[in-house]
């Protein structure tokens, strides 16, 4: 009704406006279809029946153009007088004002329009809402009786359902009674409680504070205060047991310095720091206290399970029904969440997407409680101790021993043989083999690396064992969304756990490497130049870091010299001078082509100053060698010392830095040297060729080898591909895979 009286009222003024500044633009050419709309939100507050028979025997007829009708307002239970289920003073009023609302909008309407196409849609106010000192926002119910808000900066901030009391005291509770209630729920709040026994039992009799006790293992009066001043707000004992509340002088005096779990560090044991916080911080759920009537329990349902130990919980249908039953009355959606418990699976998904269509309503939003890995409301703490779980995982264990009895040894041996003999029995134990979790010490090294690829940034942190071999993985990433963020981190919690049950890094490097997905590219890592996958790089970083001979097996193979930045390469080391070969006696048409070489054309520099001179042969050297300062007739003195002694052509020859450029004619070659020195260009150059395409050939092989770790076969031929860029390519038909 309320709803049904703000939205009619906001058109009945909407058309007011139109009046005197004119309806919204495009009205006239919708004007029909916006009347239609009021007369159905008004059929709806009138309450004409979903049923279409029914519908067509109201005054007002049935809906229009409607294939799903709209949840129209029940009347019965507003006009009765009966209270067994409650009884609104006013109701009666209200249902009267909310027709009349539609009443006087239809009317207005039909005369001048609307100014406003929309009037009303119901919104989400989250934070705002409590900051105002709502219990509730919009028309969800309360998340919980206690709940507790993450804050951005960090920690809780407790929140405790205000309207607790006034509920209570309006059923008919007592003072005494109230009281209870709201200590059992919201807790004592105060140290001065009965300390319970070991097994987390309190005796009305015990004498036994918790407050005493904590004086008697050191706590200061300023301490305990300290203690009290935080419980308001505290989500249970630990949060307030630790360094950062007590300070570290209190942790000394209590001789509890450096411990995570302070409460047990004094000697509590597990039952008893749980019923301390049952106690003291309450359970957050009105299930199970006293004094509260059984048929009292639905009116403090919630939205979600409450405390620890609640199990009741608004069903996912009771909230689209609440939904349907506003709709109507709203010219939008209504943003409201549809919580689902931890346990929903996908066919609850799927009815109450079902449920939300058949009531006509325009939108909806699903939750499920923990599905996302932070949620701004909780109304329990879920953090499990890992410890617990370890122990009652090895008693389960030595729960699963087999008792089978054998019978005595007469069923194995003669029963003449056994007859007198008290009988023997074996037991048979199965044994079961279960994963042991190895923890990392409070205290460990860790190794940071920072990682870039394709711009993305993160960092790595790896816990070690004191062996120096891996235990946890933490990956964050600088300046990414919570989705890949929260991906990244989920993967760090599962390969911490593999690492910590004895999975070998060896197995997951082999399993999580080359993997391909955005984002991929280049990075700044040497080892790793090109990473697939973040994946990709985070799993070859380990490998190179953790396995031995990884590195040297996987990176790429740089030379020493390109290693050095900065080193100019190496000088290419000189050839020393050949010597000479004998030359022959006679200059022959015949001769070889290194003497012909030796023997150039006409008017040729024979030789560069500092090089040894070549020899041509004698009688070409006899006759026509021409040098500086003498004449073919008239050698000089070096011509001389340098001609070969006795003729046999290997006489002394001048030193290379004493000769002087020469001029020779050498004889003209025979047609069949020439042809001889063309051959032996030719098989020359083609064994060069050879050698340069040799070495390209193994260079591109060694490349590839890098490449083809894991390269699929080609789609067209079958053979093994190689990267080419962020894609593959063949190299037998030239296929590519991937690229255009």
């Amino acid at each position: 009704c309320i709803s049904a009286i703000m939205t009619g009222r906001c058109y009945a003024t909407s058309a007011e406006m139109a009046g005197e500044l004119g309806p919204f633009p495009g009205y006239f050419r919708n004007r029909e279809h916006m009347l239609r709309v009021v007369r159905n939100h008004r059929r709806a507050a009138y309450g004409v029946s979903r049923d279409a028979d029914a519908a067509s025997a109201h005054e007002l007829g049935r809906y229009e153009s409607l294939e799903i009708p709209p949840v129209p307002i029940d009347a019965a239970p507003l006009e009765a007088t009966d209270e067994t289920m409650g009884h609104l003073a006013n109701s009666e009023d209200l249902l009267h004002r909310a027709r009349r609302a539609w009443d006087d909008a239809l009317k207005e309407g039909g005369v001048h329009g609307f100014r406003n196409a929309q009037t009303t849609v119901i919104a989400p106010t989250g934070t705002i809402g409590l900051l105002m000192d709502c219990d509730t926002t919009g028309v969800e119910p309360d998340f919980a009786l206690v709940k507790f808000k993450k804050l951005a900066g960090g920690g809780y901030f407790k929140i405790a359902n205000q309207s607790l009391r006034p509920a209570l005291e309006a059923l008919g509770y007592n003072e005494e009674q109230v009281k209870d209630i709201m200590r059992y729920v919201m807790g004592h709040g105060t140290l001065d409680v009965a300390l319970p026994d070991d097994n987390g039992k309190v005796h009305d009799n015990s004498g036994d504070r918790f407050s005493a006790f904590l004086r008697a293992k050191g706590a200061s009066r300023e301490d305990l205060a300290t203690i009290s001043d935080a419980l308001g707000g505290a989500l249970e004992l630990g949060f307030i047991f630790n360094a950062h509340t007590l300070g570290e002088d209190a942790m000394k005096r209590m001789d509890v310095e450096g411990a995570v779990d302070v409460l047990a560090a004094l000697g509590l044991t597990k039952k008893q720091i749980a019923k301390l916080n049952d106690i003291i911080c309450g359970t957050g759920t009105i299930e199970g206290v006293p004094h509260l009537k059984e048929e009292h329990l639905h009116v403090f349902d919630c939205a979600n399970k409450c405390g620890k130990i609640g199990q009741r919980f608004i069903a996912p249908e009771g909230h689209i029904r609440m939904m349907a039953a506003v709709q109507p009355f709203i010219s939008g959606a209504i943003s409201k969440t549809i919580n689902l418990p931890t346990e929903a699976d996908v066919d609850d998904i799927n009815a109450c997407y079902r449920l939300s269509w058949e009531l006509g309503l325009k939108a909806n939003a699903l939750y499920r409680d923990g599905s996302k890995l932070s949620q701004p409301l909780s109304a329990r703490n879920d953090a499990t101790d890992d410890s617990e779980e370890d122990e009652e995982a090895i008693e389960l264990a030595r729960a699963e021993v087999s008792d089978e009895v054998v019978a005595a040894a007469n069923r194995l041996v003669d029963v003449n043989d056994v007859k007198g003999r008290d009988p023997v029995e074996k037991i048979v134990e199965r044994i079961v083999e279960r994963p042991l979790r190895r923890r990392l010490p409070n205290t460990r090294n860790s190794l940071t690396h920072k990682f870039n690829v394709a711009g993305h940034e993160g960092y790595l942190t790896v816990g070690l064992y004191e062996d120096g071999n891996p235990g946890e993985l933490f990956i964050t990433m600088a300046k990414e969304g919570s989705t890949i963020g929260g991906l990244m981190d989920s993967l760090g919690t599962a390969i911490s756990v593999a690492l910590q049950y004895g999975v070998p890094i060896e197995s997951l490097v082999n399993k999580f490497t080359h993997q391909r997905f955005e984002p991929a590219g280049m990075t700044d890592n040497r080892d790793i130049p090109f990473a697939k996958s973040l994946v990709d790089y985070i799993f070859r970083w380990m490998g190179m870091e953790f396995i031995p001979g990884y590195r040297e097996a996987n990176a790429p193979k740089r030379s020493k010299t390109a290693a050095k930045k900065g080193s100019s390469p190496a000088p290419t080391p000189t050839r020393a001078p050949v010597a000479a070969k004998p030359v022959a006696k006679e200059a022959k048409s015949e001769s070889t082509s290194s003497e012909r070489k030796d023997s150039v054309g006409d008017d040729r520099v024979g030789v560069a100053q500092g090089s040894p001179a070549p020899t041509p042969p004698e009688g070409v050297a006899g006759r026509d060698r021409v040098t500086p300062g003498s004449t073919p007739g008239n050698k000089s003195e070096m011509d001389r010392t340098s001609e070969p002694s006795g003729g046999g052509g290997n006489g002394d020859r001048v030193k290379p830095a004493d000769v002087e450029p020469v001029i020779t004619t050498a004889a003209k070659p025979s047609p069949a040297a020439k042809l001889q020195d063309g051959a032996n260009a030719v098989l020359a150059t083609a064994d060069r060729e050879n050698a340069t395409a040799a070495a390209l050939v193994g260079t591109l092989n060694e490349a590839n080898s890098q490449m083809m770790g894991d390269a699929p076969a080609c789609d067209v031929c079958g053979s093994i591909t190689v990267r080419n860029g962020t894609c593959y390519k063949c190299l037998n038909c030239g296929n590519s895979m991937g690229c255009s």
